[in-house]
């Protein structure tokens, strides 16, 4: 119970339960939320709160509910061990048994499903038996509540085997590793990853199980809707979903059905061979729909990408891989895809390249004609590096999202602004980076006295928010040995004339705005590297 954290009984003719009291004049349990949300405080009390206190609050909010969350699995557990206990139910196979007859009350008493009450308490047991560690994680708040469930079900293979113990400590040493929070992506592919290495023939045999339940259902909706659902490997899904999109992309810009209503009709359209219509309802409408008789029903490329080490693809080792927009798969499932007819394998490092003495490799950083523009190995390298978007919680894939530069490229004096290397360069989606081009928000990344790559973020009030945890170096060590190196610059193009630049007339400013907020940002990001290697002295 946190400090100061005040709770009284309330009975009732009902039955019993608990609340927590009045919290007027009582200190709160999480000093660190804002008060308008602990109650006792009225917004016209503070009305200039501070927007960092806001936004931090989320924070202590989510710590809380973990914390609420491990309570709630250590309730369930020891009423399981008080009305089941530990020896065989001689009852187990009947429909009502003592676990049946405890999730009931559960059930009852919160009035959710039996099925509902019966995951709670294997998601506690699970805690409880397999996931100590991980349980202590959740509690302290390192984990939310939702992401704990995918850490149990993630790790269900490693149930009842002796490496089960190995797994709970090294899934709560990588959590351990990172301050902020952790998106849905980067928790599975950790948990996947630790898993893979203790049994990938347990990983294996999952996949091969799952691809034998793949099928297809309807279940019935509302107002007369109905939602169609099918399981297939994952590459197929992929492949299936980009030429859904690439058909409802035909329609001109003046049809007025949304992105997503497009993509429905699309699918109906694909799934029946019937014609998809564009409905602008112009006579002239310049919409280019390919016939319904069309094979392929669209004229598209589809492009999955799948990472793995040299020995894994040919088959000498048993690495994990990783598939671009789904996660990490097992060895067997990325030499299935490199047995497709279809498949292009290409080497990020080309075949030839010379070794350095510490055997390491270098590569060109960037085009020799445009020192802006990262090579093709730079840029293939931050994409496999990334996984993901580095923008905190987003799942969009590196692979479609933009490679930008951290600190801002400065083309009027490049040497002034930030470089075209491996460690400037990350992966943002559209949005987050339109949120840093035009917005004021200011993004870091740097590596720590132990070589981990780390990306920070501000909000323009200036709180600090640390990015995602992982990055793919952690499945692939082999990336760590490859270095970037500017290519020697040959002497200028001479048949070429020169670009004229415009003087302005009159000029005003001292520098353009653009460079004045790039200017800003870096002064930023220095104050906010000086904190992080002051607390690092300190601690």
């Amino acid at each position: 119970m946190f400090p100061g954290f005040f709770v009284r009984k309330v009975f009732s003719v009902s039955g019993s339960a608990w609340s927590l009291s009045s919290w007027w004049g009582v200190p709160s349990p999480w000093p660190d939320v804002a008060p308008l949300f602990t109650g006792g405080v009225s917004a016209e009390e503070i009305p200039a709160a501070d927007t960092n206190d806001l936004v931090g609050s989320f924070v202590s909010l989510q710590r809380g509910q973990s914390f609420l969350a491990w309570q709630k699995y250590q309730t369930a557990a020891e009423l399981h061990a008080r009305i089941v206990g530990s020896d065989p139910d001689p009852h187990a196979l009947f429909l009502k048994d003592g676990f049946a007859d405890c999730a009931a009350r559960i059930a009852i008493s919160l009035s959710i499903s039996q099925h509902a009450a019966e995951k709670i308490i294997n998601q506690a047991l699970a805690l409880r038996d397999r996931l100590p560690q991980v349980a202590e994680r959740l509690r302290d708040g390192r984990i939310s509540a939702d992401l704990v469930a995918t850490i149990i079900s993630r790790s269900d293979l490693v149930d009842g085997h002796e490496y089960a113990a190995v797994v709970d400590v090294e899934v709560a040493a990588a959590l351990d590793l990172h301050e902020g929070a952790w998106s849905r992506e980067r928790v599975q592919d950790m948990v996947d990853r630790i898993v893979f290495r203790h049994d990938p023939d347990a990983v294996r045999e999952r996949r091969r199980r799952a691809l034998d339940a793949r099928g297809m259902w309807v279940r019935d909706g509302k107002d007369g809707t109905a939602t169609l659902t099918a399981t297939m490997a994952a590459e197929n899904a992929q492949i299936a979903a980009a030429a859904v999109k690439a058909l409802a992309a035909a329609a001109c810009e003046f049809d007025g059905r949304t992105r997503q209503q497009r993509a429905s009709d699309a699918a109906f359209a694909l799934l029946t061979g019937t014609p998809f219509e564009c409905q602008c309802g112009h006579v002239d409408c310049s919409a280019q729909i390919p016939e319904s008789s069309t094979i392929p029903p669209v004229d598209s490329k589809v492009v999955i990408h799948v990472v793995c080490d040299e020995s894994t693809a040919a088959g000498t080792a048993h690495n994990a891989g990783f598939v671009a927009g789904h996660g990490v798969v097992s060895d067997a499932h990325v030499r299935d895809l490199i047995a497709r007819p279809d498949a292009v394998v290409r080497p990020l490092v080309p075949p030839g390249t010379p070794q350095n003495s510490d055997g390491t490799i270098t590569l060109p950083a960037y085009r020799p004609s445009d020192p802006y523009r990262p090579s093709s190995a730079l840029d293939l390298f931050v994409r496999i590096r990334d996984a993901y978007s580095v923008i905190p919680g987003s799942s969009v894939s590196s692979f479609v999202a933009d490679v930008d530069h951290v600190v801002e490229y400065d083309h009027r004096h490049p040497a002034r602004g930030g470089q075209t290397t491996a460690d400037n360069l990350n992966s943002k989606d559209r949005f987050g980076h339109l949120l840093k081009t035009f917005g004021d928000w200011i993004d870091d990344q740097y590596r720590d006295l132990t070589g981990r790559l780390h990306t920070e973020f501000t909000t323009p009030e200036g709180l600090v928010v640390t990015g995602d945890p992982e990055h793919l170096d952690v499945l692939f060590p082999g990336l760590r040995r490859i270095r970037f190196a500017a290519p020697a610059q040959g002497p200028p193009d001479l048949t070429t004339p020169a670009p004229t630049v415009e003087t302005p007339a009159a000029p005003t400013r001292s520098q353009s705005r653009v460079s004045a907020k790039h200017t800003r940002r870096q002064q930023e990001r220095e104050r906010n590297r000086r904190r992080r290697i002051s607390n690092e002295t300190d601690g």
